[in-house]
């Protein structure tokens, strides 16, 4: 069977390991011409590390990521603990898998260096999928032609797979979430300790845990979506964005926002469900299928479960 999944995130990667582990062979399409980091940390649970130590990543996950004690609920403003989730062994026992918190971009680069050479193919813009009876020939943006039996978009929440498919529009959240890192210099004891943080407030939370083995801190923190107006470009115009956004809140929040040594802003955009994840020969997963807001931490998760039930199907 000849497999083409259009993009190399999170879900295209996985499915191309979970496929190459299976046996099968697949291509994967990929619009970008190589992959700087993007975002910053991600929790990685149970539900989506035990598949990724099935696919043989446990050595790599554990040299990159760090497994937090707890994770904890706090009062925005006085830093008043609310609730605490054992992770670390106790969460392994319970669940069968290890709770990581890492970088994204670890976690891509791992599932990069572990399908086979010459998967990816990178400089390809797929702006047409055309089926019939026999086969499925994908159209880029440069003229060129891939065909396979089966078509996966993997391509994420602004997928050009899921448009050609159910065109439709994006409506905004009204939310807008800002990611950033530290130096784990700047905030020791969330090292020391390591865990979850997480501090909430009216229409607004922030949270923060240790990622690259320790060596940095990752935090996002979500805020109503600003009005319409010029957008802070630098880091440090984001950060007297957070500034403002938080004032007031437990110093924690704010001395770890006045360390960032990198800031990014993304504007959330939400879909509505669709009724089915594949149409044909042309299926979707991920965020292409399903996108979720930041709130679950689950995005990368689904992903993963996505990419090894499809491969096993």
């Amino acid at each position: 069977m000849r497999i083409v999944i259009v993009g190399a995130g999170i879900a295209g990667l996985a499915l191309a390991l979970a496929l190459h582990r299976s046996g099968r062979r697949c291509v994967v399409l990929e619009q970008s011409r190589g992959f700087a980091p993007v975002g910053a940390g991600v929790q990685l649970a149970p539900n989506a590390s035990r598949l990724l130590l099935r696919l043989g990543l446990g050595d790599r996950l554990a040299e990159v990521s760090v497994r937090p004690a707890r994770r904890e609920v706090l009062e925005g403003a006085d830093g008043r603990l609310l609730h605490s989730t054992p992770l670390g062994e106790e969460a392994e026992k319970r669940y069968g898998a290890p709770f990581y918190t890492l970088l994204r971009s670890d976690l891509h680069a791992l599932l990069l260096e572990a399908v086979p050479e010459g998967t990816v193919r990178t400089e390809h813009y797929v702006t047409d999928i055309l089926e019939n009876s026999d086969e499925v020939a994908l159209h880029c943006a440069d003229g060129r032609q891939v065909h396979g039996d089966v078509a996966i978009g993997a391509d994420g929440v602004h997928s050009s797979v899921r448009a050609l498919l159910r065109p439709e529009h994006q409506r905004p959240s009204g939310q807008t979430v800002y990611r950033g890192l530290v130096p784990a210099s700047a905030a020791p004891e969330a090292v020391a300790d390591p865990g979850v943080r997480v501090w909430i407030g009216p229409d607004r939370y922030f949270a923060r845990y240790p990622v690259s083995g320790g060596r940095q801190i990752s935090f996002n923190a979500m805020v109503p979506a600003n009005p319409p107006g010029p957008r802070p470009w630098t880091a440090g115009g984001r950060v007297e964005v957070l500034d403002r956004a938080f004032e007031g809140w437990a110093p924690e929040v704010l001395e770890t926002v006045a360390a960032a040594q990198w800031v990014g802003e993304w504007v959330l955009q939400d879909r509505d469900p669709v009724p089915a994840w594949t149409s044909g020969r042309v299926g979707l997963v991920g965020d292409a299928a399903h996108p979720m807001l930041p709130l679950f931490a689950q995005g990368a998760n689904q992903a993963v479960e996505d990419a090894v039930v499809l491969a096993r199907c």
